[in-house]
């Protein structure tokens, strides 16, 4: 559970931090902001390289996610200090040797850590540590780590005392402001002596999770509470330079003004965009329409250059005084942001080994077929499936031959039932299908081409042939089977039968 969470808190996090990035570098004039800009991707690589590790399901994998942290870790200290260096107009300390001084310790603690398997100066030992159920990855920390420590405190100081030195000196709106560049520095505190003394004892990267809310603290502080005139420059160049697009229409739905960016969006959409009704421009895409019309935001997707691309459409009102007067539609691309979702779906979807559905999707998928199957009272029928004398081949040829062995078996399975069929790896060498529209004697003789083919298959690992053979338990839907886990229970049955009758064959539980 408590990686679920972390998960989730640092993938909203990492698209936190995309919106930052775009919004502060690659629209921001001033130095600070394209500092604070690189800042957010450096924090970004970060975070996402520690969602990884902690999803990570060996330990190879998890070290491997922590070194891609370090193209962010070492460098978000140095790059927070010279935003507030930049922000409070004190950058000519930052000129010539100044900000080579600052990257010193960063771009050493980077190639230290790339390569630390040489030296183990950063890291001196590395364990996988079970808590829970969970695995976490506990580094034992070497020298160089502390002399990392110490410099984000020296950079965390210097920059708490900069922010200070303004508040004492700022009125109104700005005083606001940097209590709240205070506030920031203050959480990053907390994190240290928790990761310094490891507190929980079970490798939780706190500056991790601390980091966010921070970052939010800064980016608001330099946004909502800014100079006058950099706002009215924002309000100026805003529509016109915005890589958002953006199309103003009036109350009718007429395009009356739209941004450079916006001619892109729509030639996605195969359009060409003019000053017209929009329900004649769009008439060829309904949905997007829709959305447009009723104030919706919703994310398309169409295929560009061959590649599928994500777009955000928001719809919002302008509004007088006292009425509605036009419509503000903006398109954004979204693509990084929903690949990266699709993934993490992926990932929590799909058992890692044999790409099939895992459990808890197998599950899902075949409880939902099951009551569509009863409500119209279709046919359906479930395959159970065990790879004979598992145990042995793990014995006669290590585990990388028996993961070999379910690979292909695997492949095997997810080549012959397809389409409608649903197919997941249940645990260990157990395998299960759900056959939509499929009687019991379909079923059988489905299975038994399988069977048979399993049987014939030659695996090769390490210039050695393993043959397997698999036993199929099969069960149809009846009315005696009252929900999915007592159809999954006949076909286990059905299953066991095959096994104790000698293995290598099909068993159908007869309907009772």
């Amino acid at each position: 559970m408590i990686i679920k969470f972390i998960s989730v808190y640092l993938f909203v996090g990492v698209l936190l931090l995309s919106f930052m990035f775009v919004n502060s570098f690659v629209r921001g004039n001033s130095s600070y902001t394209k500092a604070f800009g690189v800042f957010c991707l450096t924090t970004q690589v970060y975070l996402l390289g520690y969602l990884l590790e902690i999803n990570a399901g060996s330990l190879e994998d998890m070290f491997f996610w922590n070194q891609v942290q370090y193209f962010g870790i070492p460098f978000f200290p140095a790059l927070w200090l010279i935003v507030s260096i930049l922000y409070t107009g004190k950058g000519k300390y930052l000129k010539g040797v100044g900000g080579i001084v600052v990257f010193i310790i960063p771009v050493t603690t980077f190639f230290l850590r790339l390569t630390n398997g040489w030296h183990h100066w950063y890291y001196s030992a590395v364990i996988l540590q079970e808590f829970r159920g969970i695995n976490f990855m506990l580094l034992t920390k070497g020298p160089w780590y502390f002399v990392q420590i110490a410099y984000v405190l020296t950079t965390l100081f210097i920059s708490t005392w900069i922010y200070y030195q303004r508040y004492q000196n700022s009125t109104g709106d700005e005083k606001m402001q940097f209590r709240l560049l205070l506030l920031a520095s203050g959480l990053m505190y907390l994190a240290m002596p928790l990761v310094a003394v490891n507190a929980g004892g079970i490798g939780i990267d706190y500056t991790a999770l601390i980091l966010p809310p921070c970052i939010l603290l800064l980016y608001l502080s330099l946004t909502q509470y800014n100079f006058l005139e950099i706002k009215d420059l924002a309000r100026e160049r805003v529509f016109e330079e915005s890589g958002t697009g953006l199309i103003l229409l009036n109350r009718f739905y007429r395009v009356v003004d739209y941004n450079d960016a916006s001619i892109a969006f729509f030639r996605w959409f195969d359009v060409s965009i003019s000053e017209e009704q929009l329900k004649i421009l769009l008439a060829d895409q309904p949905e997007l329409l829709n959305c447009v019309m009723e104030s919706k935001t919703q994310v398309f997707h169409f295929s560009v250059d061959g590649e599928v691309r994500y777009v955000s459409i928001h719809s919002r009102d302008v509004q007088n005084k006292k009425e509605i007067v036009g419509y503000l539609i903006s398109f954004e691309d979204v693509t990084e942001r929903e690949t990266l979702k699709q993934r993490l779906i992926e990932m929590a979807n799909t058992d890692e080994l044999t790409r099939l559905n895992n459990r808890r999707r197998f599950t899902a998928c075949a409880e939902a077929a099951d009551l569509r199957a009863r409500r119209n009272h279709e046919n359906l029928s479930v395959l159970m499936m065990d790879i004979d004398f598992f145990k042995k081949v793990n014995d006669s040829y290590g585990h990388h031959g028996g993961d070999a062995v379910l690979r292909d078996f695997a492949a095997m399975l997810a080549d012959t039932f397809s389409g409608t069929d649903i197919v997941g790896r249940i645990g260990g060498e157990e395998f299960a299908v759900v056959m939509l529209n499929t009687d019991a004697k379909k079923a059988v003789s489905k299975a038994e081409v399988f069977r048979k083919a399993v049987a014939e298959k030659m695996i090769i690992h390490e210039d050695q042939a393993i043959r397997v053979t698999v036993s199929i338990g099969v069960a149809e839907l009846s009315e005696a089977t009252a929900d999915f886990d007592a159809l999954m229970n006949c076909a286990d049955r059905a299953l066991y039968k095959a096994k104790n009758s000698g293995r290598n064959q099909t068993v159908l539980l007869k309907k009772t």
